[in-house]
């Protein structure tokens, strides 16, 4: 194992960023002894768990323990300049920053802390998503917030506390969890989450989790309509429901339509604007969808939906040579406690359909 510790004094406090093994750990610590400690206690962790070579490295986020005490705005400013100024070296062209806006080189104890607890800053160097970062602030990307999402989640900190908010938790409670105890680390970081919440990535979990836990409990369903680009996500996981909870009519309505699959073997893998259904390894169907919002008179816009999707599933299934396409649109009756159906169309390669709404869940 290959790792690399910096430490970093800022007036009475310390910071230190571990990098190595595919992970990188931010600390803070206020004294010697408890530095040393901290140290002690991560090195051991790293090299006697398999938590770095396998937990870490399969998880979606890659970075542990957060740090900042940069402002957002001033943190994008960094990463655009440092981006904008891409030769030769990184850190020189920090202190080139610093320089030419005044400010006092030890600035840098802040800056390469807080770049590092966001996956921008490895080893000297920014990163590849502070370049993607530092171009959208350039050409003025309504995809920012996306994009600070998607460098948000990689930190595990940051993660959870974006799932808590996704689920509900305000956002006072959700930083609680991070333990922040500084005004200004509390305030950098309430802005950066209101950012990340104006992400359609985050809106997409939001509905997510909505979907699911109405799913698993029932009750009344309160989400907004999904972004677009995130309707098979919705599609998917009501698809998973009907075979894990409703696999009897399932298989009924596949028989009806001479496919026979085993639900045990069969999962779901993303491809394009469609997810094809694998059994064994195998593709053996596809999957499309759409979600819409409507009354209690449901029948009209549901018809509408398949329709439109139907022309596309069967061209699917022949491009893909697929024994069978599934068209599910789950269907969000709004009242004063909304409810969810599923409308599922099932057709195989000879041109035959037939179709079922479930209630769910």
């Amino acid at each position: 194992m290959d790792l690399s510790i910096r430490i970093i004094q800022e007036s009475d406090e310390y910071q230190v960023i571990i990098e190595g093994d595919g992970v990188t750990r931010i600390l803070k610590a206020r004294s010697i002894n408890e530095l040393m400690s901290s140290l002690n206690n991560e090195i051991r962790d790293l090299l006697t768990t398999r938590e770095s070579s396998d937990t870490l490295r399969s998880s979606t986020c890659t970075l542990r323990g957060w740090y900042i005490r940069l402002p957002v705005a001033k943190l994008l400013e960094i990463v655009t300049f440092l981006v904008r100024n891409r030769q030769g070296d990184d850190t020189e062209n920090l202190m080139k920053y610093l320089d030419s806006h005044g400010l006092s080189r030890s600035n840098y104890r802040v800056i390469i802390p807080t770049l590092s607890a966001l996956g921008l800053w490895k080893q000297g160097r920014i990163t590849r998503e502070a370049e993607e970062l530092g171009k959208a602030v350039i050409d003025g990307a309504q995809e920012l917030p996306n994009i600070l999402y998607r460098i948000a989640t990689r930190n595990c900190a940051l993660k959870e506390v974006i799932d808590r908010l996704a689920e509900g938790l305000s956002i006072n409670d959700a930083i609680k969890l991070l333990g922040l105890t500084r005004r200004d680390e509390i305030n950098y970081t309430s802005n950066l989450l209101e950012i990340i919440m104006s992400s359609d990535e985050f809106k997409c979990l939001q509905y997510s989790k909505t979907l699911e836990n109405y799913l698993k409990s029932g009750g009344c369903f309160i989400a907004l309509e999904p972004p677009r680009n995130c309707v098979l996500n919705q599609v998917i996981t009501v698809f998973n429901y009907l075979m894990n909870s409703k696999g009897f009519y399932m298989m009924s309505i596949l028989s009806d339509v001479d496919v026979t699959i085993n639900l045990n073997l069969v999962s779901t893998q993303l491809s394009d604007e469609h997810a094809l259904i694998i059994q064994g390894g195998k593709p053996v169907g596809a999957l499309i969808g759409d979600v819409i919002t409507t009354n209690n008179n449901y029948a009209p816009r549901a018809r509408e939906a398949v329709d439109r999707l139907e022309p596309i599933a069967t061209r699917i299934i022949k491009a893909n040579n697929l024994l069978f396409s599934m068209i599910v649109v789950p269907i969000v009756i709004g009242d004063e406690c909304p409810k969810v159906k599923a409308y599922v169309m099932v057709g195989n390669k000879m041109g035959d359909w037939i179709a079922r709404v479930f209630d769910l869940p």
